[in-house]
């Protein structure tokens, strides 16, 4: 099955009766996250596991619930929203947890797009982490983990997830990379130049952000063992958190540059700088 090590060492722990209460599934939109929760789901629920199609419904699973932004009331009331997940759905999530379990066994949360939580909802959900009531199992999926706050992510045990289908980088994806890799190498002047350089000639650092954050992805997988790939300098003797940090670092950045006015040379300046 997809994302098999993920899996394993959850029905480990699982059997083990060693769960955490709270679990950040990280990684990029459309690879399997929410299925991969549901599916779990009906593994702790002693039910077999559907695939991909699993429908839930309260009938069968009484114990779960699924918070989702469209369901909020500023996204119902606003067709232009659809995007915030605001504490009346937290205090939703609270009020489910204070009833006991239907089977008694897991009450279980799923927290779709847990990013989209604003800082209202957020600061209430910390309670719920820090305080959990009995056999609670928290889920929640983020492709922007880095902009959740710490306090919540400290409280979580945070498991990523990466593509699990390989496609063939694209021609500007290997003509960004080619470029990038001796300036990675090179000293901050040679670094600063390249910025200037990308900013006169007006292309897109978001695109070379994605191609840089690819890149260090598929670093860690060879340092991990999953792929033979050769680890060329300077990331030979980084170790997997510096890796995880400068991913994480390049995913806030990349969103300020998306949805604010921040500076893309100042961002990439600082990525550089990291490295």
């Amino acid at each position: 099955m997809e994302h098999e090590k993920q899996w394993q060492f959850l029905k480990n722990k699982f059997e083990a009766g060693q769960l955490s209460h709270a679990y950040l599934f990280s990684g990029q939109n459309g690879i399997g996250k929410k299925t991969f929760a549901k599916e779990f789901v009906a593994l702790i629920n002693g039910k077999s596991v559907p695939g991909s199609d699993l429908t839930i419904n309260k009938e069968q699973y009484p114990d779960l619930l699924v918070v989702a932004s469209g369901n909020s009331d500023s996204s119902i009331n606003n067709e232009k929203d659809m995007m915030e997940i605001d504490v009346a759905q937290i205090r939703q999530v609270n009020n489910f947890l204070s009833y006991k379990s239907y089977y008694g066994g897991y009450k279980t949360v799923i927290i779709e797009h847990a990013d989209r939580m604003n800082q209202e909802a957020q600061n209430s959900f910390l309670k719920t982490l820090e305080e959990p009531k009995g056999k609670t199992l928290l889920i929640l999926l983020s492709s922007k983990p880095s902009t959740l706050l710490p306090t919540m992510i400290s409280r979580c045990q945070q498991i990523t997830f990466f593509p699990f289908k390989k496609h063939a980088p694209s021609k500007q994806h290997q003509q960004i990379l080619q470029e990038l890799l001796p300036i990675l190498q090179a000293d901050l002047a040679t670094k600063f130049q390249y910025t200037k350089k990308i900013t006169a000639q007006e292309q897109q650092v978001g695109a070379i952000l994605e191609v840089l954050q690819r890149h260090l992805r598929s670093i860690i997988l060879a340092k991990i063992g999953v792929t033979n790939m050769p680890i060329q300098p300077p990331f030979a003797n980084y170790s997997l958190s510096k890796m995880k940090h400068i991913i994480q670092l390049i995913e806030t950045l990349h969103t300020q540059i998306t949805v604010t006015n921040a500076s893309p040379k100042l961002a990439l300046e600082i990525v550089l700088m990291e490295i």
